[in-house]
């Protein structure tokens, strides 16, 4: 176990990395693209929930979102993680278990809770908790330039426990947790590089995921009113950013409507899309009569999430369903997954 470092460095470190985003995954298509050698790569669930950085410093708790923005107020239960260890740096992914496998949806209400009495209010009612699987700092030293595995072994030291947080068990073995999670309707597997170090906001080829269903991140290009209620929003035609020679081009990959009638979603979507209308299509393409005839355009700046069946011959996505907002994405992140 590191030695406590000295108050001034141990200041030093805290506040270089509480600003960080974190590493992210590369996304296999396929099963197969996966690596199967349990030797050099180790195999995770990948968690249906929300990734962030827990900041514990002299028992004050700090979760910052992959945007490195402060979500702290949502999570009040996550306090606890305070007691567990006087200064750490832990990854992971914050998830609200429904009927024992984690639920995105019941997580997507927490995403932009603001007032800690309603934070609290969804705490009791549905608890989160902290699924950890990496360990970036401990005791003011910095472990990052450190390889997975031994990372690992540190945060197995870090004897996790209770229901604020739990460690992210390991497998050695691709297939068998392939079929798992598929199996226990999980959302996929996450391959990391065992002799691999941790870079910082880098979606590194040294972790690569594959989820058993397709979801995509887009950004909102404009929304179409309800036909019976004018104020309600219908749809979201919805956009992918593509790298270009003259910058990257918002792309057009359809709308989805399914999903939208919660009165959350709707409060949510109106709060964040009223302020972004503008005149000009956001999107590069020629958006078809069907979907361009009473749209509103917004500024491409709110971040949802779909689930889909797959993508047609002209790019556009099967099926969407309307999964959440993230606004623990970077719209400028966005790309086809």
């Amino acid at each position: 176990m590191a030695s406590r470092a000295p108050a001034r460095v141990l200041s030093a470190v805290v506040g270089t990395m509480s600003r960080v985003r974190p590493m992210l995954a590369s996304p296999a298509d396929r099963p197969e693209d996966l690596p199967g050698d349990g030797e050099k790569w180790a195999y995770e669930v990948k968690w249906d929930g929300m990734r962030v950085l827990v900041d514990i410093h002299d028992g004050v708790v700090r979760l910052s979102s992959r945007t490195a923005r402060d979500v702290t107020v949502a999570f009040p239960e996550l306090a606890a993680l305070g007691d567990a260890h006087p200064d750490a740096l832990l990854d992971g992914e914050v998830v609200v278990l429904s009927g024992g496998a984690p639920s995105f949806r019941a997580l997507a209400e927490r995403f932009h809770i603001r007032d800690a009495r309603r934070a609290a209010e969804l705490a009791a009612k549905a608890p989160a908790s902290l699924i950890a699987f990496d360990v970036l700092r401990l005791y003011g030293v910095d472990l990052t330039g450190r390889t997975w595995a031994e990372r690992r072994e540190v945060l197995e030291r870090l004897s996790a426990s209770g229901q604020a947080w739990q460690l992210s068990p390991v497998y050695e073995d691709r297939d068998a947790l392939l079929a798992a999670t598929l199996e226990q309707g999980l959302e996929g597997i996450v391959a990391k590089l065992r002799a691999s170090r941790y870079r910082m906001g880098v979606r590194s080829p040294d972790w690569i995921k594959f989820a058993h269903r397709r979801t995509q991140a887009c950004v909102v290009g404009g929304w179409r009113p309800e036909t019976s209620a004018a104020n309600r929003v219908g749809a979201l035609l919805l956009g992918v950013w593509e790298d270009a020679d003259d910058g990257p081009l918002l792309r057009f990959v359809g709308r989805v409507g399914s999903g939208l009638a919660a009165a959350g979603v709707q409060a949510d979507l109106e709060r964040l899309l009223t302020p972004l209308r503008r005149a000009a299509v956001p999107f590069v393409d020629a958006i078809p009569r069907e979907d361009a005839v009473g749209t509103t355009w917004v500024e491409p700046s709110v971040v949802v999430e779909v689930r889909h069946m797959g993508r047609t011959e002209g790019g556009r996505l099967r099926q969407p369903v309307f999964r959440g907002i993230r606004p623990d994405v970077d719209p400028a992140d966005v790309r086809d997954e």
